[in-house]
């Protein structure tokens, strides 16, 4: 850790300090607590070995990284329905407490199970083992780059994450934990790290971290391809739709989000998203003729930063206007922040409790 870095978490650390005299820092501990409880059982060896898809379900459904689902039981099936539920618990008892060292059990569950990604699954690890592992997620990445580490440990600007990653990022962790102790505030564990790095992103999005990073033309900041179609994916699906990434549409076309709808008796309706962020524009663009193809496609939507959105349509300019006009564009910057927005909608909806859910102890 370097002084720049040192001198970054000692800013934050009276704004930490407001959190954990605050109101909410209560209503976030008996939060805690009450997942703790809930999990310690369910996820112990004993557990897993006679887990329910019902008990199943309330893990997932109540993860931080399942907030922005709607719609959770769908988000459940699909698990159930691609992995099985004997493979999921199988795997889940190994990332939880195989001897094997963590890094290797972080790859392993991730080559094995298909529909969870490094967010769900790193914070199962710091649910049972807050001692040793942290969450990573879209916020941890954005605080930690707000306090100085993205030259230093550059996944940072990935969304997936290897095991040897994920081992660096702890180790991260730890450093600052041991920063903040120096500071006079101990955190209990990494998990408790993750409050902290919260509350740096709280404060650079009102304005308040005093990071000033370069200029970047509107429309052309950079993104994690992977990252906006697990965003996509969870958009549609929150709206209603049945959305799946890696969908084989028609001959030859897999593309990397599909949302699809039923009306009522009469068939459905498909829409189609590819993620352009690099790569030739030639191979895109054949994709989605390829995809016209299926007569239940309405619209085929490019999700891709301006200068790359400006790449494909001058290419599409000169195809038949069939074509042209079943194109849409979305920007990718403006299909995060949708995802972001539902995410907090779900928050608050989640918090009211206006519907049960269907996993509730």
């Amino acid at each position: 850790m370097n002084p720049k870095q040192t001198e970054r978490i000692r800013y934050f650390v009276p704004i930490f300090r407001q959190y954990l005299e605050s109101g909410p820092r209560e209503a976030d501990l008996e939060e805690r607590q009450s997942r703790h409880e809930s999990y310690s059982g369910v996820l112990s060896p004993e557990g897993l070995d006679r887990m329910t898809e019902l008990e199943f379900g309330q893990v997932i459904s109540t993860l931080w990284a399942s907030q922005m689902w709607g719609k959770k039981s769908y988000l459940v099936g699909k698990l159930i329905e691609d992995n099985g539920l004997p493979h999921l618990v199988a795997s889940l008892k190994a990332l939880l407490w195989s001897e094997e060292p963590i890094p290797s059990r972080y790859d392993a569950f991730r080559g094995a199970i298909k529909g969870l990604g490094p967010a769900s699954i790193t914070e199962i690890l710091a649910l049972v083992h807050p001692a040793q592992c942290g969450i990573w997620n879209d916020k941890a990445r954005k605080a930690l780059g707000y306090l100085g580490f993205r030259e230093t440990f550059p996944a940072l600007r990935k969304y997936q994450i290897s095991g040897q990653d994920y081992q660096r990022f702890n180790a991260l962790l730890g450093d600052i934990a041991d920063e903040l102790a120096r500071a006079g505030i101990s955190p209990a564990d990494l998990l408790e790290v993750d409050y902290f790095l919260f509350e740096v992103w709280k404060a650079e999005e009102r304005g308040e971290g005093g990071v000033h990073p370069p200029p970047v033309p509107p429309g052309d900041e950079d993104f994690d391809h992977d990252e906006l179609v697990e965003k996509l994916v969870a958009t549609g699906q929150w709206l209603g739709f049945e959305a799946e990434k890696g969908k084989r549409v028609a001959a030859g076309a897999v593309v990397d989000v599909v949302w699809q709808a039923a009306i009522a008796n009469l068939g459905v309706v498909t829409y189609v998203f590819e993620v352009q962020r690099r790569g030739a524009i030639d191979s895109l663009i054949l994709n989605l003729q390829r995809a016209q193809n299926n007569p239940t496609v309405q619209r085929l939507i490019v999700v891709a930063n301006r200068s790359e959105m400006d790449r494909v349509q001058q290419e599409i300019a000169t195809l038949p206007e069939s074509f042209r006009k079943a194109v849409g564009f979305m920007e990718a910057t403006e299909a995060a922040r949708a995802a972001t927005l539902l995410e907090e909608v779900g928050g608050i909806i989640d918090k009211l409790q206006l519907v049960q859910s269907e996993f509730a102890g």
